[in-house]
């Protein structure tokens, strides 16, 4: 019916306009038809009368076949001029609505006033009451979802510009959090703006200026006729694509929205508009309303979450349409007395179903309650944003793979507390707002290769219900100056959102004594370090750096970490537990001696590495696990370790 409405309206105008050309009588002045499609035209491009005619001239072609009467071949500019009402000459200029707008085009290579008039196509439908999205612009804009509610901070921001926009200021960069969130803010300014909102990314941006501005020109037209703001997403641009996305944004008049992670001067549009990390509460808000109806979860747990976990709205909601959806699996199972028992959820803060009330629990009972569906989803998504960073490593180990002096296990369980319990000392006893800073829990592991570093932070994750991500240094620091603050910044932002201990191996590729600085270069690796050390104070959850040689490092950056945890070489009586350990009970042995096999002096990683190779000595024969296959394994370690067996090492043997 709304389309009749508008063909009605355009039929009219388009039986007036032939009734002036050919002379017949008829209204002078255009009818008037409220709401219509081409009243709406006018109204959006200020269109003259006579503008306004000269466009139903030029669709008159294609709604009336009688337009053709009369020996008129196809409307022109000289027929306008000559038979309609109030003509003017700059109707037809470049700069005038028509043309601007391209609402109608000229035949090419022929005089203007002698030129065919054609309407554009997607005018010419919108006017017949048809409207849609140019057919110009599909794969290069896409229509954004209705937002979702808002946390208060993202709430404030999202109607600061939706106020830019309606004070003429419709150029703004919008910066900080996800791609996503920013989503999210700029469609609840458009609604709120009346406006609904679109996405282009930078990549799909012509490059060539007089293509860029034909599609500005065209995005322009677009936007005054939906109506219509346009976000354009520059995260994944490299810096040639970010400033054509920024020259692009600034061409238009229509409200226009630049999106990045960060900018810098050169491809900065407009005013800077910061959209920050929903506070805590907010977090504890969105988790509440997602979980809702979902699973249950006490009101400590939701304070756990929030405390693990920096996750944006979008996470948030999905992890918990996760837990819905393990939750709904879970009860399918139980209800099913022939299926087969599902496992229970892995990583959760040391808890069980059957002991809720004990959040320190061992990592080893882990059960499936609400609150550990709900953690295990905040991991998984959480670990998303770290997976092309670094190495992921599920824990596997626990406090029994680990043979370490008293002293250093009772630091590592001091660790394990200080991350625990963040939550109770930071927010609800207050110390947050004391200390400020330093509040993040850090941590040197130093020790030769092979004493447990890695080893004690995969227990430390285990134990914490957490995935363990290990940054190479050595692959982090760039030889151009910049790049490994670059680097590092990529690594902590992504890991904000939680879910992971972070284990910076060979710290030493970064760390040393640089008290002397004698170029540009030492200059900067002192503020690679600090920077480095600044976000591991601030990072909300584990930072462990490694290093084979402590003594190398700078007292001044030793002071800032938390924690330092000396691994030392392991004795003989730790070296025969490690040995004991290493062999399962399983394996198919004979006359294996420990007390002997701890005559090597090596540390637990070689003796790892001995007892694996000689199982597939032993295996490799069809034969049981003897020392003389371990004897053999050994030999092939030391060559590794640039080493000779001595005779005092493995006296005894058979």
């Amino acid at each position: 019916m709304a389309g009749d409405v508008h063909q009605d309206a355009l039929t009219a105008a388009v039986a007036r306009v032939l009734a002036r050309v050919d002379g017949r009588p008829g209204d002078a002045a255009p009818a008037t038809s409220e709401g219509s499609a081409l009243d709406l035209v006018c109204s959006c491009f200020a269109l003259t009368p006579f503008e306004r005619d000269v466009l139903v001239l030029a669709a008159s072609v294609e709604i009336d076949p009688a337009a053709t009467a009369g020996g008129r071949a196809y409307p022109t500019f000289s027929l306008a001029l000559a038979t309609l009402a109030e003509p003017h000459w700059s109707a037809l200029a470049p700069v005038s609505p028509l043309r601007r707008w391209h609402l109608i085009e000229l035949e090419p290579d022929a005089p203007v006033t002698a030129a065919r008039l054609r309407i554009d196509e997607r005018i010419l439908h919108l006017l017949a009451g048809v409207p849609y999205l140019d057919v110009r612009l599909h794969g290069l804009v896409t229509p954004l979802a209705a937002a979702p509610p808002l946390p208060g901070t993202q709430r404030s921001v999202a109607a600061a510009l939706a106020g830019a926009w309606a004070t003429g200021s419709v150029q703004a960069t919008l910066v900080g959090a996800d791609s996503q969130t920013r989503r999210e803010v700029a469609a609840a300014a458009a609604t709120s703006a009346g406006v609904r909102a679109y996405a282009a990314r930078a990549a799909d941006l012509p490059t060539d200026a007089v293509e860029r501005e034909a599609l500005a020109r065209l995005w322009d037209r677009e936007a005054i006729l939906l109506p219509g703001a346009l976000v354009v997403e520059v995260d994944d641009a490299g810096p040639e694509r970010r400033e054509v996305a920024a020259a692009f944004c600034r061409t238009l008049a229509a409200p226009v929205v630049l999106s990045a992670a960060e900018v810098t001067a050169n491809d900065r549009v407009g005013e800077r508009i910061a959209v920050a990390a929903p506070r805590p509460e907010e977090q504890r808000e969105l988790w509440a309303a997602a979980l809702d109806g979902v699973v249950p979860v006490a009101d400590t747990d939701l304070s756990r979450l929030v405390a693990q976990f920096t996750l944006p709205g979008h996470v948030i909601r999905a992890a918990a349409s996760d837990a819905r959806r393990r939750a709904s699996s879970a009860a399918a199972a139980a209800s099913d007395p022939g299926g087969r028992p599902t496992s229970s959820a892995s990583g959760i803060e040391g808890r069980t179903a059957s002991s809720a009330s004990d959040p320190g629990g061992p990592a080893a009972e882990r059960g499936s309650s609400g609150y550990d569906l709900a953690w295990q989803a905040g991991l998984d998504h959480a670990r998303m944003a770290l997976d092309d960073l670094g190495r992921r490593t599920t824990p596997l180990a626990g406090w029994d793979d680990l043979v370490l002096p008293a002293a250093q296990r009772a630091v590592l369980s001091e660790i394990v507390a200080h991350v625990r319990r963040r939550s109770t000392v930071h927010d609800d006893w207050g110390f947050e707002d004391v200390l400020r800073r330093g509040l993040g829990v850090t941590a040197l592991f130093a020790g030769g290769s092979g004493t447990g570093k890695t080893l004690a932070a995969e227990v430390l994750a285990n134990e914490l219900g957490l995935d363990l991500f290990v940054i190479d240094l050595s692959q982090v620091v760039n030889k151009y100056i910049g790049e490994t603050e670059k680097n590092l910044r990529r690594v902590f932002d992504a890991a904000e959102r939680g879910g992971a201990v972070l284990l910076f191996d060979e710290a030493d590729a970064l760390f040393g004594k640089r008290s002397e600085v004698k170029d540009s270069h030492d200059r900067y690796a002192n503020i690679e370090v600090s920077y480095l050390l600044m976000r591991m104070e601030a990072y909300r959850g584990l930072a462990i750096l490694t290093s084979n040689m402590k003594k190398s490092m700078d007292s001044a950056f030793l002071r800032r970490l938390r924690f330092v945890v000396d691994f030392p070489f392991p004795d003989a009586s730790e070296r025969a537990e490690i040995w004991r350990r290493v062999i399962p009970d399983r394996a198919p042995a004979e006359g294996l001696d420990t007390e002997r096999l701890a005559q090597l002096t090596v540390s637990g990683g070689s003796i790892r590495n001995i007892a694996l190779s000689a199982a597939f000595l032993a295996a490799d024969e069809g034969a049981s696990l003897q020392m003389r296959h371990l004897l053999a394994a050994t030999r092939t370690e030391y060559l590794k370790l640039e080493r000779s067996v001595t005779s005092a090492e493995v006296a005894g043997w058979r």
